[in-house]
């Protein structure tokens, strides 16, 4: 009993917190529908915020930073912004290939038959996010900015940045250029605090794949890091009264999947094959599939203060 008096104690703590911090954690903002985004604060001013527009909802045509009267103006006619933005979007032609290694790493000669000149590339770290930025005169002699973030996927995804200025200046002004050298150089991984919170909120209500349950309910999943425990949720958009038992889990290896959001692709979440048993009126089982998210601690809601509803096992634990 002292054992779960504890383990309560330490799961409301953990998520009353969570349920205070999310809206403060900046990158989670930033980059809506990203399944795995680099957990870093981006060093930018604090007037920078998410542009939205209502004919590109989902962000396919990537995700646009900057004041408000720069998106506005940017938005309306390119040609007519006055100050700087930073577009990002999952990268299509370059990915991570090791912890330190991208598929562009010495590769300019392309660049250099297109017609650039002074291409400088330098590499760095966000905490565990490797980077690599590269600055180039074009054709025309307009300086370009861009950089490619990995985001420690299996799959080798990467976010790239554009720096975007004025289109009639040549370089951004000396204002506009330390916006970007700051993005790039002080940008920082979360502290220990918000990346609990930032890995809890991560997970998200998904439908199962399964073919009658799955109508009837969803699940959501966790997979604590440390001791890889998993713990299972059912959600119900109605009332749902019948008694589920969990008779077995298993995790999906599919390494190479890939979850797609619209036009674009982000990390896949790992899948979990769960067992279900149903008692209502009927029995029936089902294997149904759902995604988990690896967590540092499972996340909680007052909801879980029921003892009653909680079912443990060796491996999983199950609240319904």
């Amino acid at each position: 009993m002292l054992r779960w008096k504890l383990f309560f104690i330490f799961f409301i703590s953990i998520g009353a917190f969570a349920q205070q911090k999310n809206e403060g954690i900046r990158i989670l903002n930033l980059l809506p529908y990203i399944v795995q985004p680099p957990l870093v604060n981006p060093y930018i001013p604090q007037d920078f915020i998410l542009g939205e527009r209502a004919e590109d909802p989902y962000f396919s045509q990537g995700y646009y930073w900057g004041s408000e009267g720069s998106l506005t103006d940017y938005f309306m006619d390119p040609t007519t912004l006055k100050g700087c933005l930073i577009r990002s979007q999952l990268a299509t032609t370059v990915t991570q290939e090791g912890f330190d290694r991208f598929s562009n790493d010495g590769q300019l000669n392309d660049l250099t038959a297109a017609g650039f000149t002074e291409i400088k590339v330098r590499r760095g770290k966000w905490g565990i996010f490797p980077y690599r930025e590269l600055v180039a005169k074009g054709p025309r002699g307009r300086k370009y900015y861009q950089m490619w973030v990995g985001l420690n996927a299996q799959e080798g995804a990467a976010l790239c940045f554009q720096f975007i200025y004025p289109e009639y200046l040549n370089e951004p002004t000396q204002h506009q250029k330390q916006i970007w050298e700051n993005f790039v150089n002080r940008t920082s991984l979360l502290d220990m605090n918000d990346l609990l919170v930032a890995r809890g909120n991560q997970v998200s209500p998904e439908v199962c794949q399964g073919s009658q349950l799955s109508k009837k309910f969803h699940l959501i999943a966790e997979k604590r890091r440390f001791d890889q425990k998993v713990f299972i949720q059912i959600e119900s958009s109605t009332s749902f009264d019948a008694k589920v038992e969990i008779l077995d889990v298993k995790e999906i290896p599919f390494p190479n999947f890939l979850y797609k959001v619209l036009d674009g692709t982000t990390p896949a979440k790992p899948y979990l094959e769960v067992h279900a048993h149903l008692e209502e009126g009927k029995v029936s089982s089902e294997k149904i599939w759902t995604s988990y998210e690896v967590v540092d601690q499972f996340s909680f809601s007052p909801k879980m203060l029921s003892l009653n509803r909680f079912t443990e096992s060796e491996h999983y634990l199950f609240f319904q």
